[in-house]
């Protein structure tokens, strides 16, 4: 019992890891699943046009419902959850369950309601009525015959139980459900190859898989859990292409996956693009769409994006997405526009009511005050960074709030911000500009030097400046001044991202080997390693 209950707890962060993961993706994207499928944009290349080509129904009906009534209920809320009128889809689904009470469609998205609300408010009352529901759905789908469409709902429905457990820390039920949806979902493809719309739910259990951190892959492999991300993203470009219900979604999980663990080589963002042209009026497209830009280092972009979604969302019966002020502050940041971004990230750490990005709201409020020249209120936000949950960024900005706390910013860490907001910007020339002073003084600091050296590789490495990148970054990784911060780690990682630019592929996969043989927790390790794994398996 005791070697059991250990390795549920080893097991634990993993399963945090992979659920989360889904979590933000569920949380981030989901709600760009339904409405009417967008034509393609003018330019879009063949590939894209393939992908939201429609296909014919399938032939064993639209979500077992069996009336055209039902049928139009359906479509009425699909569009509402995608105008993000969240209640108004609610009723939408209520009168779908009175028309065709046999039928799971209105249950499962009313679940599918209660689990983006329970996401974006991290609290336990949104929790207790998602399982309500969800309690309510499985009854009804036990009293269903066999059928593809019975599995992949179970499927679905475990899925989602897991990712909220792993929101709650209920680390053990959340392995068991994703163990129950990740079987389900193969069962279901084993059985039916071509009922498309599971490959979307495969490919999460897959990418989740693949992004767990090498240590705890023995015991998932355990459990019964396989797969690395790029089959993930592999099921999802599925399912893309050939899903009647679930193209934009997978699309959008897609795009997710291919910036946070794929650097954006599949360039899947330009769905994410095509969703926000088509659906202007709904905050949800042009929120994620920020989020990419981002990602993308294109700021200026995603600040219009996000200016865009929160007028979206200024009506009464459109659902306020909680991150836009965030982000908008990080946009705004990342310009270098300090005393624009405070406001907003202060509203933003002051009103959010959950733990996403609180640590980082503080630790960046902190930062604006202080380049503004106010020590005593950047104080007050470095001692209100905690680090709540394992996550890299939360770990990350309490450490660097506890250095804060003993001193102020240097005049090499401000000039390192700068060069920072420089690159995060797209203003690559500038960037190397800014920092190169710092690495060139004898007298600034080893961890200061190395961070420079390190900001100046990712600049050449985004100007296509092969040789200077990988000499900068072999300045960081021989001398990076401080084991646990990033700067060697993440250099050796991008070693092997410039040798894979350069098709050197033997080159690239030793550089990505090198950067997962560093053992210490430093800033990001976790990380690092599911990039490094996610590199190694695309080579």
């Amino acid at each position: 019992m005791e070697k059991t209950e250990n390795v549920k707890r080893s097991c634990a962060p993993a399963l945090l890891r992979a659920c989360v993961l889904l979590s933000v993706l569920a949380s981030t994207a989901a709600a760009q699943t339904y409405g009417p499928h967008v034509a393609p944009p003018p330019g879009a290349d063949s590939t894209y046009v393939a992908s939201f080509d429609v296909p014919a129904p399938p032939a064993y009906g639209a979500m077992l419902l069996g009336t055209d009534a039902g049928r139009a209920l359906l479509d009425e809320g699909r569009a509402l959850m995608i105008a993000f009128r969240l209640d108004a889809a609610e009723a939408a689904f209520r009168r779908l369950d009175r028309a065709e009470p046999a039928s799971p469609a209105a249950l499962y998205h009313l679940t599918t309601l209660a689990l983006w609300r329970a996401l974006m408010n991290e609290r336990e009352p949104f929790y207790g009525r998602f399982f309500a529901v969800a309690d309510t759905l499985e009854a009804r789908l036990d009293a269903l015959p066999a059928s593809p469409w019975k599995t992949h709902f179970e499927a679905e429905l475990a899925f989602q139980r897991a990712v909220v457990y792993a929101k709650q820390e209920r680390y053990p039920k959340a392995g068991l459900a994703l163990r129950a949806a990740y079987n389900r979902y193969a069962d279901n493809l084993r059985r039916h190859p071509d009922f498309w719309e599971s490959y979307k739910g495969m490919g999460l259990c897959h990418v989740a898989v693949g992004a767990v951190p090498r240590a705890y892959r023995w015991i998932l492999s355990v459990l019964g859990f396989g797969g690395t991300v790029q089959q993930g993203m592999d099921e999802l470009e599925a399912a893309l292409r050939n899903s009647a219900y679930g193209r934009e979604e997978a699309a959008l999980y897609l795009a997710v996956v291919d910036a946070l663990l794929n650097e954006g080589k599949a360039g899947a963002i330009r769905h994410v693009a095509a969703l926000h042209a088509a659906y202007p009026e709904s905050p949800m497209p042009a929120y994620l769409h920020a989020f990419l830009l981002l990602n993308d280092r294109r700021a200026e972009e995603a600040e219009a994006a996000l200016r865009h979604a929160a007028a979206q969302q200024a009506p009464a019966d459109v659902d306020d997405v909680p991150y836009v002020d965030y982000y908008l502050a990080e946009a705004l940041f990342r310009q270098n526009r300090f005393e624009e971004a405070l406001p907003l990230f202060e509203r933003y750490a002051r009103t959010y009511r959950g733990h996403a990005l609180l640590a980082s709201a503080h630790l960046h409020a902190g930062l604006a005050r202080e380049m503004t020249g106010d020590r005593d209120g950047a104080l007050a936000h470095y001692r209100r960074v905690q680090a709540d949950r394992d996550y890299d960024s939360d770990r990350s900005a309490q450490r660097r709030a506890a250095r804060l706390l003993e001193r102020p910013l240097s005049d090499d860490e401000r000039t390192l911000l700068l060069g920072q907001n420089l690159y995060d910007g797209g203003r690559y020339e500038d960037a190397v500009r800014t920092v190169q002073p710092v690495l060139g003084d004898p007298e600034a600091e080893v961890v200061h030097r190395a961070e420079a050296a390190y900001r100046s590789g990712r600049a050449y490495q985004a100007l296509g400046a092969w040789n200077e990148a990988i000499r900068h970054y072999r300045i960081a990784v021989s001398n990076p001044g401080d084991p646990l911060a990033k700067w060697g780690p993440w250099s050796q990682y991008y070693i092997g991202e410039v040798y894979e630019e350069m098709g050197d592929a033997e080159a690239a996969r030793r550089a990505y080997r090198a950067a997962l043989d560093y053992e210490a927790e430093f800033d990001y390790h976790k990380a690092l390693e599911q990039r490094a794994r996610t590199a190694l398996g695309r080579l």
